[in-house]
């Protein structure tokens, strides 16, 4: 048996990342009514996440809407380029619930919307825009965060996913997540099969245990939005984009207008 050493599978001796995709987002940027977005060429299958818990307050939830509807709206939805999910949830509000909703022995099974707060609004699809238009009209759910249940069913949801797309989770939320150890555990199996990405939101966001959870590298997978107001900006939009999606929509070139030849007088 050898002395040698091997370093550790993401240690910074055997595992480095370079940079690419290096030009500015404003190259691609798209003029909208409600301001310059950016937009997802990508043959991606992109999960959404979003958290609806209590912590949020009725200001925060409002600018989650609107950053999704934005997100949602500049996706391109097509069957050779984006697919996408949204689903919203929170968690229960009684013991027997939680212990229903993480499959405890005894327990009854739990009706996932009404116990466990967690609702698919709509399964892949590439009807991206179909999905924005449902967004305004989504219920605050205003409870919990069972945030491991939710990857769980991330996890499920990718069976409607596509072999030679990419898999891409992104995950919304600004509170703790009810079980630590469990969310961990969902986190680590979700990664095998998919990349995920974290929005944590506000002051009160778990920022140690997602930069534990994100996918690799960290830098790229974690967008910290400091503020609840932010969510709505243009700006966190386009950060996720880019870090979901390798490939942008170009803008397309302006049309110069036709020469006329001129009229003999």
């Amino acid at each position: 048996r050898g002395t040698g050493k091997c370093p550790a599978p993401v240690g910074e001796e055997r595992l480095q990342y370079r940079d690419c995709n290096d030009k500015p987002c404003s190259e691609f940027y798209h003029t909208t009514p409600k301001g310059n977005f950016i937009k997802c060429g990508s043959k991606v299958d992109l999960i959404i996440l979003m958290d609806g818990s209590g912590s949020l307050g009725q200001t925060g939830w409002m600018s989650s809407l609107t950053m999704v509807q934005s997100l949602l709206s500049n996706l391109m939805g097509a069957d050779d380029m984006v697919k996408a999910a949204l689903q919203v949830f929170s968690g229960p509000t009684t013991w027997d619930q939680y212990r229903s909703c993480i499959g405890a022995v005894g327990s009854a099974p739990p009706d996932m919307e009404k116990d466990c707060r967690i609702a698919w609004i709509k399964h892949l699809t590439n009807n991206t825009i179909e999905i924005a238009k449902m967004v305004s009209d989504l219920k605050f759910p205003e409870a919990t965060t069972l945030t491991s249940v939710a990857l769980a069913t991330a996890e499920a949801e990718l069976i409607n996913g596509r072999e030679d797309a990419s898999s891409v989770v992104l995950v919304i939320t600004d509170g703790k997540p009810m079980s630590h150890e469990r969310t961990v555990a969902a986190a680590t199996a979700l990664k095998e099969k998919a990349r995920i990405i974290w929005v944590p939101v506000g002051p009160s966001a778990p920022m140690e245990l997602v930069e534990e959870l994100a996918s690799l590298p960290k830098h790229e997978n974690v967008i910290q939005i400091d503020d609840l107001k932010k969510l709505a900006w243009p700006y966190f939009v386009n950060k996720i984009i880019a870090a979901a999606c390798p490939v942008l929509e170009p803008v397309a070139a302006p049309t110069e207008a036709p020469m006329v030849a001129p009229t003999k007088k």
